[in-house]
Protein backbone atom coordinates (compact mmCIF):
# COMPACT_ATOMS: atom_id res chain seq x y z
CA UNK A 1 0.00 0.00 0.00
CA UNK A 2 2.82 2.37 0.90
CA UNK A 3 4.44 1.69 -2.49
CA UNK A 4 1.15 2.42 -4.24
CA UNK A 5 0.83 5.69 -2.37
CA UNK A 6 4.34 6.63 -3.39
CA UNK A 7 3.61 5.76 -7.02
CA UNK A 8 0.35 7.72 -6.98
CA UNK A 9 2.21 10.80 -5.85
CA UNK A 10 4.60 10.67 -8.77
CA UNK A 11 3.77 13.31 -11.33
CA UNK A 12 1.24 14.96 -9.02
CA UNK A 13 0.55 18.70 -8.93
CA UNK A 14 2.31 19.15 -5.59
CA UNK A 15 5.54 17.53 -6.73
CA UNK A 16 8.46 19.94 -7.02
CA UNK A 17 9.60 20.46 -10.64
CA UNK A 18 12.51 18.32 -11.72
CA UNK A 19 15.79 20.18 -11.61
CA UNK A 20 17.48 20.66 -14.95
CA UNK A 21 20.95 19.16 -15.08
CA UNK A 22 23.62 21.80 -14.72
CA UNK A 23 25.59 22.65 -17.81
CA UNK A 24 29.07 21.24 -17.76
CA UNK A 25 31.59 24.02 -17.21
CA UNK A 26 34.74 23.61 -19.25
CA UNK A 27 37.79 24.26 -17.10
CA UNK A 28 40.79 25.22 -19.20
CA UNK A 29 44.23 24.30 -17.98
CA UNK A 30 46.31 27.40 -17.28
CA UNK A 31 50.03 27.44 -17.87
CA UNK A 32 51.60 29.00 -14.77
CA UNK A 33 54.52 30.67 -16.54
CA UNK A 34 55.50 32.64 -13.43
CA UNK A 35 56.56 29.34 -11.79
CA UNK A 36 58.95 28.51 -14.64
CA UNK A 37 62.18 27.45 -12.92
CA UNK A 38 64.51 27.52 -15.92
CA UNK A 39 64.64 31.11 -17.18
CA UNK A 40 65.51 31.85 -20.78
CA UNK A 41 68.72 33.51 -21.87
CA UNK A 42 68.62 37.33 -21.98
CA UNK A 43 66.65 38.51 -24.98
CA UNK A 44 65.18 35.08 -25.78
CA UNK A 45 61.37 34.76 -25.73
CA UNK A 46 60.89 31.04 -26.37
CA UNK A 47 62.65 27.69 -26.91
CA UNK A 48 60.12 26.19 -29.34
CA UNK A 49 57.34 27.75 -31.43
CA UNK A 50 55.01 25.96 -33.84
CA UNK A 51 51.71 27.16 -35.33
CA UNK A 52 49.51 26.78 -38.41
CA UNK A 53 49.79 30.28 -39.84
CA UNK A 54 46.86 32.51 -40.77
CA UNK A 55 43.38 32.36 -42.31
CA UNK A 56 42.74 34.34 -45.47
CA UNK A 57 39.40 35.99 -46.23
CA UNK A 58 37.31 34.33 -48.98
CA UNK A 59 38.17 35.30 -52.56
CA UNK A 60 35.82 37.92 -53.98
CA UNK A 61 32.98 36.37 -56.00
CA UNK A 62 31.53 38.76 -58.66
CA UNK A 63 27.74 39.16 -58.39
CA UNK A 64 27.15 40.78 -61.80
CA UNK A 65 24.91 43.59 -60.52
CA UNK A 66 25.42 46.67 -62.66
CA UNK A 67 26.00 50.25 -61.56
CA UNK A 68 23.51 52.82 -62.86
CA UNK A 69 24.96 56.00 -64.32
CA UNK A 70 22.86 59.09 -65.02
CA UNK A 71 22.35 59.63 -68.76
CA UNK A 72 23.79 56.23 -69.64
CA UNK A 73 21.92 53.57 -67.71
CA UNK A 74 23.47 50.33 -66.36
CA UNK A 75 27.26 50.11 -66.72
CA UNK A 76 29.18 46.84 -66.92
CA UNK A 77 32.06 46.58 -64.45
CA UNK A 78 34.94 44.12 -64.48
CA UNK A 79 35.46 42.06 -61.26
CA UNK A 80 38.03 44.49 -59.80
CA UNK A 81 35.85 47.55 -60.48
CA UNK A 82 32.76 45.74 -59.18
CA UNK A 83 34.57 44.75 -55.97
CA UNK A 84 35.48 48.38 -55.18
CA UNK A 85 31.99 49.64 -56.14
CA UNK A 86 30.53 47.01 -53.77
CA UNK A 87 32.80 48.22 -50.96
CA UNK A 88 31.39 51.75 -51.37
CA UNK A 89 27.79 50.48 -51.67
CA UNK A 90 28.24 48.56 -48.38
CA UNK A 91 29.20 51.81 -46.65
CA UNK A 92 26.79 54.13 -48.44
CA UNK A 93 24.38 54.15 -45.47
CA UNK A 94 27.10 54.96 -42.91
CA UNK A 95 28.43 58.33 -41.73
CA UNK A 96 31.58 57.80 -43.80
CA UNK A 97 29.66 58.23 -47.07
CA UNK A 98 28.95 61.86 -46.09
CA UNK A 99 32.56 62.70 -45.21
CA UNK A 100 34.23 64.73 -47.99
CA UNK A 101 37.70 63.18 -47.42
CA UNK A 102 36.29 59.65 -47.60
CA UNK A 103 34.32 60.36 -50.79
CA UNK A 104 37.20 62.21 -52.45
CA UNK A 105 39.72 59.42 -51.76
CA UNK A 106 37.29 56.73 -52.92
CA UNK A 107 36.58 58.55 -56.18
CA UNK A 108 40.31 58.97 -56.88
CA UNK A 109 40.79 55.20 -56.50
CA UNK A 110 37.61 54.22 -58.37
CA UNK A 111 38.31 56.61 -61.26
CA UNK A 112 41.78 55.11 -61.68
CA UNK A 113 40.29 51.61 -61.89
CA UNK A 114 37.61 52.70 -64.39
CA UNK A 115 40.24 54.03 -66.81
CA UNK A 116 39.96 56.74 -69.46
CA UNK A 117 37.48 54.95 -71.72
CA UNK A 118 34.80 54.55 -69.03
CA UNK A 119 31.48 56.44 -69.45
CA UNK A 120 31.61 57.13 -65.67
CA UNK A 121 33.24 60.54 -65.13
CA UNK A 122 31.32 61.99 -62.17
CA UNK A 123 30.71 60.19 -58.85
CA UNK A 124 27.59 62.30 -58.17
CA UNK A 125 25.90 60.73 -61.21
CA UNK A 126 26.58 57.18 -59.97
CA UNK A 127 23.66 55.24 -58.52
CA UNK A 128 24.89 52.42 -56.25
CA UNK A 129 21.35 51.48 -55.19
CA UNK A 130 21.14 48.25 -57.28
CA UNK A 131 24.26 46.95 -55.52
CA UNK A 132 22.94 48.15 -52.13
CA UNK A 133 19.70 46.25 -52.75
CA UNK A 134 21.66 43.13 -53.71
CA UNK A 135 23.70 43.33 -50.48
CA UNK A 136 20.56 43.83 -48.38
CA UNK A 137 18.89 40.85 -50.09
CA UNK A 138 21.94 38.68 -49.31
CA UNK A 139 21.83 39.86 -45.70
CA UNK A 140 18.12 39.00 -45.56
CA UNK A 141 18.86 35.50 -46.88
CA UNK A 142 21.28 34.93 -44.01
CA UNK A 143 18.70 36.22 -41.52
CA UNK A 144 16.06 33.82 -42.83
CA UNK A 145 18.20 30.72 -42.44
CA UNK A 146 16.80 28.20 -39.97
CA UNK A 147 18.48 27.62 -36.60
CA UNK A 148 19.76 24.29 -37.87
CA UNK A 149 21.29 25.90 -40.98
CA UNK A 150 22.93 28.66 -38.91
CA UNK A 151 24.27 26.08 -36.45
CA UNK A 152 25.68 23.98 -39.28
CA UNK A 153 27.47 27.04 -40.77
CA UNK A 154 28.83 27.93 -37.33
CA UNK A 155 30.10 24.39 -36.70
CA UNK A 156 31.78 24.23 -40.12
CA UNK A 157 33.47 27.58 -39.49
CA UNK A 158 34.68 26.51 -36.05
CA UNK A 159 36.01 23.24 -37.48
CA UNK A 160 37.91 25.13 -40.18
CA UNK A 161 39.35 27.66 -37.69
CA UNK A 162 40.22 25.17 -34.93
CA UNK A 163 43.79 24.38 -36.10
CA UNK A 164 44.65 28.10 -36.08
CA UNK A 165 43.33 28.81 -32.58
CA UNK A 166 46.22 27.30 -30.65
CA UNK A 167 50.00 27.50 -30.79
CA UNK A 168 52.66 25.19 -29.35
CA UNK A 169 55.01 27.34 -27.27
CA UNK A 170 57.87 25.47 -25.59
CA UNK A 171 56.24 22.54 -23.73
CA UNK A 172 52.62 23.70 -23.73
CA UNK A 173 49.82 25.08 -25.90
CA UNK A 174 48.65 28.71 -25.88
CA UNK A 175 45.74 30.55 -27.47
CA UNK A 176 46.44 32.42 -30.68
CA UNK A 177 45.40 36.04 -31.08
CA UNK A 178 43.96 37.48 -34.27
CA UNK A 179 45.07 34.95 -36.87
CA UNK A 180 42.84 36.33 -39.65
CA UNK A 181 44.37 38.39 -42.44
CA UNK A 182 42.55 41.70 -42.94
CA UNK A 183 40.21 41.62 -45.95
CA UNK A 184 40.32 44.17 -48.76
CA UNK A 185 38.00 47.14 -48.20
CA UNK A 186 37.77 50.89 -47.91
CA UNK A 187 40.10 52.27 -45.27
CA UNK A 188 38.40 54.04 -42.36
CA UNK A 189 41.17 54.83 -39.91
CA UNK A 190 40.65 56.43 -36.53
CA UNK A 191 39.18 59.90 -36.24
CA UNK A 192 39.38 62.17 -39.26
CA UNK A 193 42.13 60.19 -40.98
CA UNK A 194 43.36 61.89 -44.18
CA UNK A 195 43.51 58.54 -46.01
CA UNK A 196 39.98 57.33 -45.23
CA UNK A 197 38.22 56.06 -48.35
CA UNK A 198 41.35 54.65 -49.98
CA UNK A 199 41.22 51.00 -51.05
CA UNK A 200 42.99 48.48 -48.81
CA UNK A 201 44.54 45.95 -51.16
CA UNK A 202 44.34 42.17 -50.99
CA UNK A 203 47.06 40.60 -48.81
CA UNK A 204 48.58 37.52 -50.47
CA UNK A 205 50.79 34.82 -48.88
CA UNK A 206 53.72 36.39 -50.74
CA UNK A 207 53.30 39.47 -48.50
CA UNK A 208 53.53 37.53 -45.22
CA UNK A 209 56.59 36.54 -43.18
CA UNK A 210 56.19 33.58 -40.82
CA UNK A 211 58.11 32.98 -37.59
CA UNK A 212 58.61 29.55 -36.00
CA UNK A 213 61.30 27.37 -34.40
CA UNK A 214 64.03 25.85 -36.58
CA UNK A 215 62.93 22.33 -35.63
CA UNK A 216 59.19 23.07 -35.95
CA UNK A 217 56.96 22.09 -38.85
CA UNK A 218 56.57 25.41 -40.73
CA UNK A 219 53.01 26.69 -41.37
CA UNK A 220 51.50 25.35 -44.58
CA UNK A 221 50.27 27.95 -47.06
CA UNK A 222 46.50 27.33 -47.43
CA UNK A 223 46.21 28.87 -50.92
CA UNK A 224 47.26 26.56 -53.78
CA UNK A 225 49.96 27.96 -56.06
CA UNK A 226 51.17 30.47 -53.47
CA UNK A 227 54.02 30.58 -50.93
CA UNK A 228 55.00 32.69 -47.93
CA UNK A 229 57.31 35.64 -48.48
CA UNK A 230 59.72 33.99 -46.05
CA UNK A 231 59.91 31.76 -42.97
CA UNK A 232 62.25 32.99 -40.22
CA UNK A 233 63.31 31.62 -36.83
CA UNK A 234 63.55 34.67 -34.53
CA UNK A 235 63.42 33.40 -30.93
CA UNK A 236 63.91 36.97 -29.66
CA UNK A 237 60.54 38.04 -31.15
CA UNK A 238 57.02 37.37 -29.82
CA UNK A 239 55.20 37.69 -33.17
CA UNK A 240 54.06 34.68 -35.20
CA UNK A 241 53.71 36.47 -38.54
CA UNK A 242 53.62 39.94 -40.06
CA UNK A 243 52.74 41.75 -43.28
CA UNK A 244 52.77 45.33 -44.46
CA UNK A 245 49.59 47.43 -44.50
CA UNK A 246 48.83 48.63 -48.06
CA UNK A 247 47.62 52.07 -46.93
CA UNK A 248 50.20 53.40 -44.47
CA UNK A 249 52.99 50.90 -45.01
CA UNK A 250 52.84 49.92 -41.34
CA UNK A 251 53.58 46.37 -40.21
CA UNK A 252 50.63 44.30 -39.01
CA UNK A 253 51.68 41.59 -36.55
CA UNK A 254 50.01 38.34 -35.50
CA UNK A 255 50.57 37.78 -31.77
CA UNK A 256 49.41 35.30 -29.16
CA UNK A 257 46.24 36.19 -27.23
CA UNK A 258 46.18 38.85 -24.50
CA UNK A 259 46.16 36.11 -21.84
CA UNK A 260 49.28 34.38 -23.14
CA UNK A 261 52.47 33.82 -21.14
CA UNK A 262 54.45 36.12 -23.46
CA UNK A 263 52.01 38.98 -22.83
CA UNK A 264 52.04 38.18 -19.11
CA UNK A 265 55.83 38.36 -18.99
CA UNK A 266 55.79 41.66 -20.88
CA UNK A 267 53.21 43.07 -18.46
CA UNK A 268 55.24 41.89 -15.46
CA UNK A 269 58.31 43.71 -16.78
CA UNK A 270 56.20 46.85 -17.23
CA UNK A 271 54.82 46.76 -13.69
CA UNK A 272 58.19 45.88 -12.16
CA UNK A 273 59.59 49.02 -13.79
CA UNK A 274 56.73 51.02 -12.25
CA UNK A 275 57.48 49.36 -8.90
CA UNK A 276 61.09 50.47 -9.26
CA UNK A 277 59.90 54.06 -9.88
CA UNK A 278 58.17 54.01 -6.47
CA UNK A 279 61.64 53.95 -4.85
CA UNK A 280 62.77 57.04 -6.77
CA UNK A 281 59.56 59.05 -7.25
CA UNK A 282 60.05 61.23 -4.14
CA UNK A 283 63.50 62.42 -5.27
CA UNK A 284 62.34 62.87 -8.89
CA UNK A 285 59.42 65.05 -7.80
CA UNK A 286 61.79 67.26 -5.78
CA UNK A 287 63.92 67.73 -8.91
CA UNK A 288 60.77 68.59 -10.90
CA UNK A 289 59.90 71.27 -8.31
CA UNK A 290 63.37 72.79 -8.66
CA UNK A 291 63.33 72.52 -12.46
CA UNK A 292 60.02 74.39 -12.81
CA UNK A 293 61.82 77.60 -11.76
CA UNK A 294 65.11 76.95 -13.61
CA UNK A 295 66.61 79.88 -15.57
CA UNK A 296 67.18 77.59 -18.59
CA UNK A 297 64.03 77.55 -20.78
CA UNK A 298 64.70 73.96 -21.94
CA UNK A 299 64.92 72.68 -18.34
CA UNK A 300 61.74 74.61 -17.43
CA UNK A 301 59.88 73.05 -20.36
CA UNK A 302 61.16 69.54 -19.53
CA UNK A 303 59.97 69.76 -15.95
CA UNK A 304 56.68 71.45 -16.82
CA UNK A 305 55.91 68.64 -19.30
CA UNK A 306 56.97 66.03 -16.75
CA UNK A 307 54.78 67.59 -14.05
CA UNK A 308 51.76 67.31 -16.40
CA UNK A 309 52.61 63.69 -17.28
CA UNK A 310 53.02 62.83 -13.58
CA UNK A 311 49.83 64.56 -12.43
CA UNK A 312 47.49 63.99 -15.39
CA UNK A 313 48.90 60.75 -16.90
CA UNK A 314 48.96 62.39 -20.34
CA UNK A 315 50.91 60.47 -22.97
CA UNK A 316 54.20 62.05 -24.06
CA UNK A 317 53.11 62.35 -27.71
CA UNK A 318 55.10 62.20 -30.93
CA UNK A 319 55.30 64.46 -33.96
CA UNK A 320 53.02 63.32 -36.77
CA UNK A 321 52.65 63.99 -40.46
CA UNK A 322 48.99 65.05 -40.57
CA UNK A 323 48.88 64.36 -44.32
CA UNK A 324 49.56 60.69 -43.52
CA UNK A 325 47.96 60.25 -40.08
CA UNK A 326 45.10 61.61 -37.98
CA UNK A 327 45.94 64.79 -36.04
CA UNK A 328 46.39 63.30 -32.58
CA UNK A 329 48.70 64.81 -29.96
CA UNK A 330 50.26 64.23 -26.55
CA UNK A 331 52.02 66.41 -24.00
CA UNK A 332 55.10 67.34 -26.06
CA UNK A 333 53.13 67.86 -29.28
CA UNK A 334 50.27 69.97 -27.86
CA UNK A 335 49.70 73.23 -29.73
CA UNK A 336 48.71 76.61 -28.35
CA UNK A 337 45.15 76.07 -29.67
CA UNK A 338 44.77 73.04 -27.40
CA UNK A 339 45.23 74.96 -24.14
CA UNK A 340 43.32 77.73 -22.36
CA UNK A 341 45.10 79.45 -19.47
CA UNK A 342 42.66 81.18 -17.12
CA UNK A 343 41.49 81.42 -13.51
CA UNK A 344 38.25 81.08 -11.54
CA UNK A 345 37.05 81.77 -7.98
CA UNK A 346 39.28 78.98 -6.64
CA UNK A 347 42.48 80.07 -8.37
CA UNK A 348 44.38 79.39 -11.63
CA UNK A 349 43.02 76.92 -14.21
CA UNK A 350 44.37 75.16 -17.30
CA UNK A 351 41.89 73.68 -19.78
CA UNK A 352 43.12 70.97 -22.19
CA UNK A 353 41.16 70.11 -25.34
CA UNK A 354 42.74 67.85 -27.97
CA UNK A 355 42.52 64.46 -29.68
CA UNK A 356 44.70 61.86 -27.97
CA UNK A 357 45.68 58.35 -29.01
CA UNK A 358 43.17 56.61 -31.32
CA UNK A 359 41.48 60.03 -31.83
CA UNK A 360 39.88 59.84 -28.35
CA UNK A 361 38.91 63.34 -27.24
CA UNK A 362 40.77 64.61 -24.17
CA UNK A 363 38.95 67.40 -22.32
CA UNK A 364 40.15 68.25 -18.85
CA UNK A 365 39.99 71.31 -16.62
CA UNK A 366 42.88 71.28 -14.12
CA UNK A 367 42.21 73.46 -11.08
CA UNK A 368 42.54 73.91 -7.32
CA UNK A 369 40.06 71.91 -5.23
CA UNK A 370 37.28 74.21 -3.93
CA UNK A 371 36.90 74.73 -0.17
CA UNK A 372 33.14 74.30 -0.55
CA UNK A 373 32.50 70.54 -0.17
CA UNK A 374 29.38 70.49 -2.38
CA UNK A 375 31.27 72.10 -5.28
CA UNK A 376 34.24 69.82 -4.61
CA UNK A 377 32.00 66.72 -4.69
CA UNK A 378 30.43 67.90 -7.98
CA UNK A 379 33.91 68.38 -9.46
CA UNK A 380 35.06 64.93 -8.35
CA UNK A 381 32.02 63.40 -10.05
CA UNK A 382 32.84 65.20 -13.32
CA UNK A 383 35.33 63.18 -15.45
CA UNK A 384 36.33 66.40 -17.26
CA UNK A 385 37.60 68.11 -14.08
CA UNK A 386 40.84 67.25 -12.26
CA UNK A 387 41.86 68.74 -8.92
CA UNK A 388 45.50 69.44 -8.18
CA UNK A 389 46.97 66.82 -5.80
CA UNK A 390 47.47 67.76 -2.16
CA UNK A 391 50.85 69.38 -1.69
CA UNK A 392 51.16 70.30 -5.40
CA UNK A 393 49.36 73.69 -5.29
CA UNK A 394 52.60 75.68 -5.31
CA UNK A 395 53.97 73.64 -8.23
CA UNK A 396 50.68 74.08 -10.10
CA UNK A 397 50.93 77.87 -9.73
CA UNK A 398 54.41 77.71 -11.31
CA UNK A 399 53.22 75.36 -14.09
CA UNK A 400 50.35 77.79 -14.77
CA UNK A 401 52.84 80.65 -14.99
CA UNK A 402 55.25 78.68 -17.24
CA UNK A 403 52.54 77.58 -19.65
CA UNK A 404 51.06 81.07 -19.72
CA UNK A 405 54.44 82.38 -20.87
CA UNK A 406 54.86 79.61 -23.45
CA UNK A 407 51.40 80.18 -24.93
CA UNK A 408 51.47 84.00 -24.87
CA UNK A 409 54.78 84.30 -26.75
CA UNK A 410 54.10 86.96 -29.39
CA UNK A 411 56.02 84.99 -32.02
CA UNK A 412 53.78 81.94 -31.55
CA UNK A 413 50.67 81.22 -33.59
CA UNK A 414 47.81 79.06 -32.35
CA UNK A 415 49.13 76.21 -34.52
CA UNK A 416 52.62 76.31 -32.96
CA UNK A 417 53.78 73.81 -30.32
CA UNK A 418 53.48 74.83 -26.68
CA UNK A 419 56.67 72.89 -25.82
CA UNK A 420 58.76 74.20 -28.71
CA UNK A 421 62.18 73.46 -27.15
CA UNK A 422 61.70 69.76 -26.35
CA UNK A 423 60.29 66.58 -27.92
CA UNK A 424 59.51 63.06 -26.71
CA UNK A 425 63.06 61.81 -27.36
CA UNK A 426 64.74 64.59 -25.38
CA UNK A 427 62.19 64.21 -22.56
CA UNK A 428 62.79 60.45 -22.30
CA UNK A 429 66.56 61.07 -22.34
CA UNK A 430 66.09 63.48 -19.43
CA UNK A 431 64.00 60.83 -17.61
CA UNK A 432 66.69 58.15 -18.06
CA UNK A 433 69.12 60.51 -16.31
CA UNK A 434 66.72 60.59 -13.35
CA UNK A 435 66.33 56.78 -13.24
CA UNK A 436 67.69 54.04 -15.55
CA UNK A 437 64.99 52.78 -17.94
CA UNK A 438 62.50 55.51 -16.93
CA UNK A 439 60.16 56.78 -19.67
CA UNK A 440 56.99 58.86 -19.70
CA UNK A 441 55.04 55.59 -20.15
CA UNK A 442 56.45 54.22 -16.87
CA UNK A 443 55.16 57.32 -15.06
CA UNK A 444 51.73 56.68 -16.56
CA UNK A 445 51.78 53.01 -15.46
CA UNK A 446 52.93 54.00 -11.96
CA UNK A 447 50.17 56.60 -11.47
CA UNK A 448 47.48 54.28 -12.87
CA UNK A 449 48.59 51.50 -10.48
CA UNK A 450 48.80 53.93 -7.53
CA UNK A 451 45.29 55.27 -8.26
CA UNK A 452 43.81 51.74 -8.38
CA UNK A 453 45.60 50.84 -5.14
CA UNK A 454 44.21 53.93 -3.38
CA UNK A 455 40.67 53.29 -4.64
CA UNK A 456 40.72 49.63 -3.54
CA UNK A 457 42.16 50.63 -0.14
CA UNK A 458 39.02 52.70 0.53
CA UNK A 459 37.06 49.52 1.28
CA UNK A 460 38.91 49.20 4.63
CA UNK A 461 36.81 51.84 6.44
CA UNK A 462 33.95 52.12 3.94
CA UNK A 463 30.49 52.30 5.63
CA UNK A 464 29.14 49.82 3.04
CA UNK A 465 32.04 47.37 3.39
CA UNK A 466 29.78 44.43 4.37
CA UNK A 467 27.52 45.09 1.37
CA UNK A 468 30.49 45.22 -1.03
CA UNK A 469 31.94 41.94 0.29
CA UNK A 470 28.55 40.16 0.36
CA UNK A 471 28.79 38.42 -3.04
CA UNK A 472 31.18 38.08 -5.95
CA UNK A 473 28.92 40.41 -7.96
CA UNK A 474 29.13 43.22 -5.39
CA UNK A 475 32.90 42.71 -5.07
CA UNK A 476 33.25 42.96 -8.85
CA UNK A 477 31.11 46.12 -8.82
CA UNK A 478 33.43 47.71 -6.22
CA UNK A 479 36.50 46.74 -8.25
CA UNK A 480 35.00 48.09 -11.50
CA UNK A 481 34.16 51.39 -9.79
CA UNK A 482 37.79 51.63 -8.63
CA UNK A 483 39.04 50.77 -12.11
CA UNK A 484 36.74 53.46 -13.55
CA UNK A 485 38.79 56.10 -11.70
CA UNK A 486 41.91 54.77 -13.45
CA UNK A 487 40.09 54.97 -16.79
CA UNK A 488 39.27 58.64 -16.09
CA UNK A 489 42.89 59.37 -15.16
CA UNK A 490 44.24 57.69 -18.32
CA UNK A 491 41.42 58.91 -20.61
CA UNK A 492 40.52 55.33 -21.47
CA UNK A 493 37.14 56.13 -22.95
CA UNK A 494 36.25 53.94 -25.91
CA UNK A 495 35.35 55.15 -29.36
CA UNK A 496 32.33 53.58 -31.06
CA UNK A 497 33.59 50.40 -32.73
CA UNK A 498 33.38 49.94 -36.49
CA UNK A 499 31.06 46.99 -36.01
CA UNK A 500 28.75 48.77 -33.53
CA UNK A 501 25.84 49.19 -35.98
CA UNK A 502 26.09 45.56 -37.09
CA UNK A 503 26.22 44.36 -33.47
CA UNK A 504 23.18 46.45 -32.53
CA UNK A 505 21.32 45.10 -35.56
CA UNK A 506 22.10 41.53 -34.49
CA UNK A 507 20.94 42.28 -30.94
CA UNK A 508 17.69 43.79 -32.26
CA UNK A 509 17.15 40.67 -34.39
CA UNK A 510 17.80 38.44 -31.38
CA UNK A 511 15.38 40.52 -29.32
CA UNK A 512 12.64 40.09 -31.93
CA UNK A 513 13.31 36.31 -32.04
CA UNK A 514 13.14 35.99 -28.24
CA UNK A 515 9.96 38.09 -28.03
CA UNK A 516 8.34 35.91 -30.72
CA UNK A 517 9.40 32.75 -28.87
CA UNK A 518 7.99 34.07 -25.55
CA UNK A 519 4.71 34.95 -27.29
CA UNK A 520 4.51 31.47 -28.83
CA UNK A 521 5.27 29.75 -25.51
CA UNK A 522 2.69 31.90 -23.70
CA UNK A 523 0.00 30.86 -26.21
CA UNK A 524 1.00 27.21 -25.84
CA UNK A 525 0.88 27.50 -22.04
CA UNK A 526 -2.65 29.02 -22.14
CA UNK A 527 -3.84 26.22 -24.44
CA UNK A 528 -2.47 23.54 -22.10
CA UNK A 529 -3.98 25.27 -19.06
CA UNK A 530 -7.36 25.48 -20.88
CA UNK A 531 -7.18 21.79 -21.85
CA UNK A 532 -6.34 20.83 -18.24
CA UNK A 533 -9.44 22.68 -16.95
CA UNK A 534 -11.68 20.93 -19.47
Amino acid sequence: KKDKKKDSKKGGKDDPPEKKPKKEVKVEQVYEWWKEEAPLEDGKKWRFLEHNGVIFPPKYEPHGVKLNYEGHGPVDLNPEQEAVATMFAAMSKTDYASKPIFVKNFWTEFKRLLGKGSPITDLKKCDFEPIVEYLEAEKEKKKNLTKEEKLKIKEEREKMEAPYGTVILDSHTEKNGNYRVEPAGLFRGRGEHPKMGQVKGVIAPEDITMNCAVDACPPRCPLPGHAWKSVVHKDDATWLAFYKDTINGEFKYIFLSAGSSLKGQSDREKFEKARELKKHVGGIRKKITQGLKDHDAVVRQQNTALWLIDNLAIRAGNEKDTAEEADTVGCCSMRVEHITIASDEDGPTIFFNFLGKDSIEYKNLLKIRPDDEDRAAAGEADPCISFVRDGEQSNFNQVHKNMGQMCSDKKKKTTDDVFDKIDTSSLNKYLKDLMPGLTAKVFRTYNASYTLDQELHKIGDHPLKKEFLKTETTQLKFYNDANYQVAILCNHSRAVSKSFDAQMEKMDEKKVEIEAEIKSLSKEKKKKEGAAKD
